[in-house]
């Protein structure tokens, strides 16, 4: 078992595992306000506690699968952690994802190469057949909550009704909702809210359905 903060720490940290009561591991689906969760957390219990020495943390690699986690560290209680992720329409996910990495300069080297497409159409339309299809931070969220084709997370919060989720997994991690509500979020540069308004023919509208299916399936996704 690893022990206090990965070299990755600065850089990604986007999985947190923690080790002392409660036991609870933090699955990051990228583009569910999973940043902004991850700060609190490490605000509220890992960073006053690395600093009284109480307890072991892993924290670090970036965007993990809860097999992926599981394996790597050799968790093999798994039921003694509390396991939750977040989940978000695909198709508003995808607006995110176009919107943060061409307007955001802390992902300067993945801008670039998502600017080689001329704009959001053509992305949304070649992704499929993209080296970006399989990239960690596209997968679908049951890549990283189910084993097997069997959930292997305790809760999914969905990003549609994040206060009410993100408090029903706070109370069982012992962390304050009602401080999280209040915290300071991580600025992005403004966008159109209504993801729908990026979306302007029914090819792109089903070429993300083809590719979040599994998704869709589970959640009931749909593009309203």
């Amino acid at each position: 078992m690893v022990a206090g903060i990965s070299q990755d720490y600065k850089n990604f940290s986007n999985m947190i595992i923690h080790n002392s009561d409660p036991q609870y591991i933090f699955v990051a689906v990228p583009k569910t306000g999973t940043t902004t969760i991850q700060n609190f957390m490490r605000s509220e219990h890992v960073i006053p506690e690395l600093a009284k020495k109480k307890c072991k943390w892993l924290i670090g690699d970036y965007h993990l699968g809860i097999d992926e986690i599981l394996e790597k560290y050799s968790i093999t209680n798994s039921k003694s952690y509390f396991k939750f992720a977040f989940h978000r329409n695909p198709w508003d996910r995808m607006v995110s994802f176009w919107h943060d990495y061409t307007t955001d300069r802390l992902h300067l080297t993945w801008s670039k190469e998502i600017l080689d497409y001329k704009n959001f159409e053509t992305f949304v339309l070649e992704f499929a057949n993209s080296k970006w299809r399989h990239h960690k931070n596209f997968k679908p969220t049951v890549e990283y909550t189910h084993i097997d084709g069997k959930q292997a997370v305790d809760k999914i919060g969905l990003y549609n009704d994040f206060e009410n989720d993100i408090k029903f997994c706070f109370d069982k991690i012992n962390l304050s909702s009602e401080k999280f509500s209040t915290t300071k979020k991580l600025r992005r540069a403004p966008r159109e809210k209504n993801y729908k308004k990026y979306y302007t023919n029914e090819k792109m509208i089903q070429a993300v359905a083809d590719t979040f299916i599994e998704d869709i399936k589970l959640f009931g996704d749909k593009f309203d």
